[in-house]
Order: structure tokens, then sequence, then C-alpha cells
């Protein structure tokens, strides 16, 4: 039995210390950005190729997010009903108020608050891997030219807002400036320049386009992506939000 348990804790720091030295090696430095004109003409060509002006006249969008998250947002009232497992919120994103139930019974006052907190963590993580290219001129943000691969790519850093802000992404366009795929310096992941790509971009209305499936070291899947002007559109003519 002894011997076992040498084994066994032998393969788990040899685990460790392939994970570390993973880490280590593959990690880089935050690139050294140019803000400017360049960078503001390039946000402008990816914003066009994804029809920004669309994205920001949709009233409203539903999406499930790898499987187990379920979102109806309502853009334009700032309101979000999120279901996972048997939980079921229904909250103003800006006020953080709302209602929370469980198997279809309202959660009391304390419950209702934890439920909510949790629900704006997974959509403000959960609707960043959908809306994440239309957020590059948002209050806060920075633009600077990078060059990745002897090509320029967009650099946009977040100083505020979300919930970790600080955090910088790369994005790597293709020869229409469609984003292919972006490169992270974040706080939640110890690995500087980690990339992800945006990929199956699908139309909607007016020409919105919107990247369903992400692959990197983790494969993200975005299912039933609607867009609308009116929750009853997508949610079979039901405001679900009339109870708030």
């Amino acid at each position: 039995m002894k011997k076992i348990f040498k084994i066994a804790g032998s393969i788990i720091l040899i685990l460790i210390i392939s994970i570390a030295a993973f880490l280590y090696f593959s990690s880089k430095p935050l690139p050294v950005g140019q803000e400017g004109i360049k960078a503001e003409e390039l946000t402008d060509k990816i914003q066009t190729a994804i029809n920004q002006k669309a994205w920001d006249t949709t009233a409203v969008v539903s999406f499930t997010f790898r499987g187990g998250h379920h979102y109806l947002w309502d853009k334009k009232r700032n309101l979000v009903q999120v279901e996972w497992d048997a939980k079921k919120v229904l909250y103003n994103n800006q006020t953080l108020e709302g209602l929370a139930y469980e198997n279809n019974i309202k959660l009391s006052d304390s419950q209702k608050t934890d439920a909510i907190k949790k629900a704006n963590d997974y959509f403000n993580n959960d609707s960043f891997w959908l809306i994440a290219p239309f957020k590059l001129r948002d209050a806060g943000t920075t633009r600077s030219i990078v060059m990745q691969d002897n090509e320029e790519a967009l650099m946009v850093t977040y100083a505020s807002g979300g919930s970790t802000p600080g955090d910088s992404y790369v994005w790597l366009v293709d020869e229409n400036y469609v984003p292919k795929a972006w490169r992270m310096w974040v706080s939640i992941i110890p690995v500087g320049g980690l990339e992800t790509s945006w990929e199956k971009w699908q139309a909607f209305a007016n020409g919105l386009k919107i990247a369903t499936s992400h692959k990197g070291l983790l494969d993200l899947k975005l299912e039933n992506v609607k867009t609308a002007q009116s929750i009853q559109e997508i949610n079979n003519g039901v405001d679900p939000f009339t109870e708030l």
C-alpha cells in the first residue's frame, strides 16, 4: 500500500512540475502597443466587418453557453434571465435587483442575493465570449497597434468595467478584418498571450455577425444564438420580466 501511495505521489509531483513548466515557458510578456490613428483605423475596419451599428441597434439576444447556461438578454432595458441547473434568475444588470427561483420555488432574500451575484458573474463571463468584438470602444478602453506574427494586430486594454478590469486582448484578423483569434493577458489566467480562436461566424439581421465557436486551451460553443427587437420575438411571445 505504501508503495502505491509513493507511486501516486510521484505521478502528482510530475504533473505539478509539468504544469509549472508549461506555464513558465508558454507565458509571453504583454506587447507594447502604439496608440493613435492607425489603431483607430483598424478598429473602424473590424467594426465595419462585423457590423457594429447592427449590434448597437439590436434590442434582445438569447444564447446558450457551453450547453449549461441559458440567457435571455434585453439590452435595451438592461434585463437578463439566466437559467442553469434548477435555478432561474431574472434581474437588472445595472442595479443587480431581481428575483431568483430554484425548482420554480422563489428563493428567500438572502438566497436571492447570492443567486443574482452568481448569475451576474456567469453573465459577465459568458456574454463576453459573444460580444467582445463589439466592445472595442467601450468606456475605459484604450486601443493600440502591436505586431503579431509579422502582421499588425489590435490590442484593447480594459481599464474598467466587467468582472475583471485591467485585462488586455490582442485581436488577430483575417483579410476581411473579421477577428479570427485573440491572445489574452488576463488576471484569471496565469499564462500571458494564450490564444483562442473566434470562428463559425453566423449572419443575423441587418448584416450583424457573431462568432459561435472558440478553440484553444478549452473549446467553447455558443448555441441557439438569436437576435431580435423585442423579447417576445425570441421567447414564444412571452416577456418574462413583467414580474420584476
